[in-house]
Formats: C-alpha cells, structure tokens, sequence
C-alpha cells in the first residue's frame, strides 16, 4: 500500500455533541487531512452521526472505554497500519482554525520534531467568558514539586509576538503532530496513566529520544476546556490526578524531594480545600477518592479507575443532581407569583466539579 499522507485522530467519550462540531471544523477547514473519529465505547451514536454526514470520514469502535491514552493508541495503530506519513491527535472538544494543521504538517515533516498548535479557550459563544484567551503556548515541569503546566500567557509573551514557531518542553494531548516515523520512535501514550499526565510522559520520552517539541502561535486551535472533567467524572478526575501523578514524579524524578512535594503539596491537601471550599460532605469524598488514589499507586493498580470508584462517583453525582434540583424548586415562586425567566436547564453532565482538578488535556 502505498504510504497515505495526514491522519488526524480525534477521540470521542460521550461527546457526540463536541466531536460533531470538531469534524465539522476539519472536514471545512483541512480538506486536504484525513480523520479518524474513535469512540471510546461510550455508543452514542456518534459513529453512525459521523458516517451520515461525512461518509469519507472513517470510524473505529474500540468496544470499551480505554481511557485518553488506550483510545489514541488505537487510532494511531489504524493509522501506521494503513501506511499514513503523518498522524495528529486531537481533542474532540476543540474547533482547528483553517490551515492550522497545514502549518504543524510543516514543522512535523522537517525532522524528529512533534508540533502543537497556539490553543485557546472556545467559550460558550464569541465574545464570551473567556472566549479567545490563552490556554497553552507550550508546558514546563514546574521548580517546586516537577509536575507539569502551562506557560502563563506572560511568559510566552515575547514568542507569542514574534509569532515563530518556539521550542517547548513539554507538549499537550489536546494537538500534536508527529510523523509515523517519530510516533514509532517515542512509541505510543502510557495505558497505565489511562487519562491525565500522560501527554507529559509522551513529551519526556520524545525528548529522551531526540524529538524535538515545537509550538507554531501562529496555527490556532480552540479548546473547550475539561469538557469531559462533569459530573461522575469530577470526582475520577481527582482520582486520576493523584494516582497519576505520582506515576510521573516515579517515573520522571530521582529525587524523593520532588516526589514527597507531589504528595504534599498536591495530593494530600485536596481534601482539606475541597472541605473548606464546599463543605464537609464533598471533602469526605474526596478524602475517599484521594485514599483510593494512593492506595492504587502503592499496589501498581494502573489504567482504569476500580469500577466500584465509578459506581461510587456515579451515585454521588445523581445525589448531587437530585439536591440541585430541589433547590432549584424550593426557589421557584409560588403559583400566581411573577416570574420572570426560568432557571436553565443545567444539561446531564454539568454538575460543579467539586474536588476535581484543571487537568492539561
């Protein structure tokens, strides 16, 4: 078979709604790509949406939910399977500007090099809260405990400007670049992370094998951020975050500075904030989801969360839900009252996420 040119990857969990506005974006804006809408498992129909709409557009269920990284694995292996030159992974919630992935195509092609776009914040409509701000120009470990995050858009100010493309020392899952020659090299994302930190692991095996990690400001993409970190998800979100990164700080620092750092400043204290922030209920739950989190870790239990933590988070999520709605109804007026708007229908996954983290992808 002769070898394809660019594969763009995109991953749907329970996304049908986002993944549809993401191929959308590409379909218009990048003719020129090929892409490959995984689902997760999650059986939303997405597959059957995408394939009336665009049947060009070429769709794989992995059966089961494998997390960020088994997803992507999968879809990068049907793309090196078919020969394609060139694969990206893309968040499903994100929108890619026109042109966007010719330019990371670019930087991609010119040697051991994985490129990700400028990415900001897609808000809930132009000119809304945060719409357009900046939400990665490249990541770093940071000096205190060796985790990862992202440039402030005060430090990337001076590349941004210059609008270059500019090294980095860590890239996010949300957009990368990669030849097929260069995935092989660093290989694919860790399954043991199954979702949070592995970007970061990826990033530190490229540059551990001479890859060489680029951020083009001038090729935009717009992120929906922590879309998927709602409801259920927000307390796994907690769980994932501190199993995971003590996984990193394992894998990554020799020093037991850096990783007793790790623990004391990000994961023991979650339940102390989450207490004080929202309550005693919420911050025994999160100590619940913390303990299980280290006790993980200690045992190597890696990839998916324990499915009775699932079931656990599904439940106080629905509890969550159930005492929204009730206050929401305590607080309508009575019958024959005025009464101006409605309150808005919240949508089934959009809970407050109590107690979970802004994670990077």
């Amino acid at each position: 078979m002769p070898e394809r040119e660019h594969l763009v990857v995109v991953l749907s969990w329970h996304g049908r709604h986002d993944t549809l506005r993401c191929v959308d974006s590409l379909v218009a804006g990048s003719p020129a790509t090929d892409v490959l809408v995984v689902d997760n498992g999650s059986d939303d129909g997405v597959l059957d949406a995408v394939t009336e709409r665009w049947p060009h557009v070429a769709t794989l269920q992995t059966g089961d939910n494998l997390g960020f990284a088994g997803g992507m694995d999968r879809g990068l292996a049907w793309g090196l399977e078919r020969g394609y030159g060139l694969l990206t992974v893309l968040n499903n919630d994100t929108l890619v500007d026109p042109g966007a992935l010719d330019r990371l195509a670019a930087l991609a092609t010119a040697g051991a090099v994985a490129a990700s776009p400028r990415i900001v914040r897609l808000g809930a409509g132009p000119g809304g809260a945060g719409d357009g701000d900046l939400w990665f120009a490249g990541a770093v470990l940071d000096d205190v405990d060796g985790l990862p995050r992202h440039r402030s858009a005060a430090e990337a100010a001076a590349e941004l400007a210059a609008g270059e493309p500019f090294g980095a020392d860590l890239l996010t899952g949300c957009c990368v670049c990669a030849t097929a020659a260069t995935w092989r090299r660093v290989g694919g994302f860790d399954a043991r992370y199954f979702l949070d930190f592995e970007d970061s692991d990826w990033s530190l095996r490229a540059r551990q094998r001479g890859v060489r990690l680029v951020v083009d400001p001038g090729a935009v993409v717009r992120h929906r951020v922590s879309a998927s970190f709602t409801g259920p998800a927000s307390y796994l979100g907690t769980f994932y975050y501190a199993r995971n990164a003590l996984l990193l700080a394992g894998r990554w620092h020799a020093s037991g500075v850096r990783r007793w750092g790790v623990l004391r400043h990000r994961v023991l204290p979650r339940p102390v904030r989450t207490w004080r922030d929202h309550g005693p209920r919420e911050g025994l739950r999160t100590a619940v989801v913390v303990a299980t989190a280290l006790a993980a870790h200690v045992v190597g239990a890696h990839g998916r969360a324990p499915r009775a933590l699932e079931a656990l988070a599904a439940t106080w999520a629905a509890r969550a839900r159930q005492r929204a709605d009730q206050a929401d109804q305590a607080a309508e007026p009575a019958a024959g009252e005025g009464r101006v708007e409605s309150t808005p229908d919240r949508g089934e996954n959009a809970l407050e996420p109590l107690g979970a983290p802004s994670p990077p992808d």
